[in-house]
């Protein structure tokens, strides 16, 4: 079946969707459901949704990107027949998206709704069924049944590991003096702060099952959002937007410390963290991008007192939450559009930064710090922030990215070896530890 591809709500207009979510009544493990041939994975603490198949998909690029992409939801939406009987967050019509950082990107910015999704919700299991046309007019006609899930969600044995070689786009002295660089202009005044990134290539000689990567990436790091959608898959920690009746929260995440494999901080050095000048500092313009970037869109904001310190393997952070109260209409991808990127990705002021990071990084971020996540016909949905990713540039090459922002006080040893501990979560998720 082929897909439909949008670029204009002019185009969603001749398209009609018919919708249907059924209960399932067997309990459903998702990390163990992951096909070799899902379309998209979106996962927390074991619940989410996996993707089979392509009903639609939404180009767009630009500056209005995330504006043209919400407007063909919403034209796709009001067409559409949806028939659910769960009502549950993530049932009904469905998109899952990425978009790219810059709005100068040559890689488009997507949205796709999927054929099939299999679902778990605190403790509702669930089946969608998305198909182009109207549903049939006849009442008397026979409802057609659902397909089989279990055989298209079937459980697979875990892919062994693939060996892969490794290519940074620069040797460690090369970043360090970039890293350097990016902290002279921060001495100079020309930013506060700057999030310089760097990517390295693997490369193996046979094709990386993304299943076993998400499935691992699921089973080590539950507590982030896991994902895949297009060509990015990867577990982030930090969620841009989650909207849910009327009210947003966003998990704000700036300021890191490496840990080694399976150890954390010592009490003594997670409080000299917690107050550490430059940490904290680099942390404060973060919260401040989100809460006056919301103003406009929702009221009754709320943030952390202050920082508290979010343990991942590998790696410690800073984390602040935010929630508001939505104005009526906004839409999660609406607030998602209007936090990117935020200071904990591009700097502050973010024009300045963005414009640095032009000049010092090589690669186009593509889809590297941006958006990725999924949203329903109301609005609702989550958003998080693609991080602890790669990009899946073939079936043999893999583009693992991170980064770590840099203020007056940073050192560059000191921030290479963050970057490097970033890089874990998907090179081990490759190696298949």
């Amino acid at each position: 079946m082929s897909t439909i591809e949008l670029t204009s709500v002019p185009g969603a207009r001749e398209v009609a969707l018919s919708v249907r979510t059924v209960r399932l009544d067997d309990p459903v493990d998702l990390v163990q459901r992951i096909p070799t041939a899902a379309s998209a994975v979106w996962l927390h603490h074991g619940q989410g949704m996996v993707a089979l198949g392509e009903a639609v998909r939404v180009r767009t690029a630009g500056p209005d990107r995330f504006t043209r992409a919400n407007a063909i939801l919403r034209e796709l939406a009001e067409h559409a027949v949806v028939e659910d009987e769960v009502l549950v967050r993530g049932s009904g019509l469905l998109a899952f998206g990425s978009f790219s950082y810059g709005d100068s990107s040559p890689r488009p910015s997507q949205l796709l709704i999927p054929r099939l999704v299999l679902g778990s919700v605190d403790g509702d299991a669930f089946l969608t069924r998305i198909r182009i046309g109207a549903p049939a007019e006849d009442p008397s006609a026979p409802e057609e049944e659902m397909p089989d899930w279990r055989g298209l969600f079937a459980t697979v044995p875990l892919a062994p590991p693939v060996p892969f070689e490794l290519d940074p786009d620069h040797a460690p002295e090369e970043y360090q003096r970039l890293v350097a660089r990016a902290v002279a202009h921060v001495r100079a005044g020309d930013a506060r702060k700057i999030v310089l990134s760097e990517s390295s290539t693997a490369r193996t000689r046979t094709p990386v099952d993304t299943a076993s990567l998400l499935r691992r990436l699921a089973a080590r790091y539950p507590s982030t959002w896991v994902y895949r959608v297009s060509d990015v898959i990867g577990a982030s920690p930090e969620m841009l937007a989650q909207t849910e009746n009327g009210r947003v929260f966003s998990r704000v995440l700036a300021g890191s410390r490496p840990v080694a494999e399976g150890e954390e901080l010592p009490e003594q050095d997670r409080q000299a963290f917690r107050t550490d000048a430059k940490e904290v500092e680099e942390h404060r313009f973060a919260i401040d991008s989100v809460t006056e970037r919301l103003a406009g869109l929702a009221g009754e904001l709320t943030a952390s007192p202050e920082p508290f310190v979010l343990r991942l393997p590998g790696i410690e952070h800073l984390a602040s939450d935010v929630s508001a109260r939505l104005h009526p209409g906004v839409t999660s991808l609406d607030v998602a559009a209007r936090l990117h990127p935020s200071a904990a990705v591009s700097g502050t002021p973010r024009e300045a930064a963005d414009a640095l990071i032009g000049q010092l990084e090589p690669r186009d971020r593509g889809g590297y710090a941006s958006p990725v996540g999924w949203m329903t016909a109301d609005g609702d949905g989550q958003w998080a922030i693609a991080l602890r990713m790669a990009h899946l540039v073939d079936p043999c090459t893999v583009r693992v990215q991170a980064g770590g922002g840099l203020v007056a006080a940073s050192d560059p040893v000191t921030e290479h070896a963050e970057v490097l501990a970033k890089y874990r979560p998907m090179l081990s998720a490759l190696r298949g530890v």
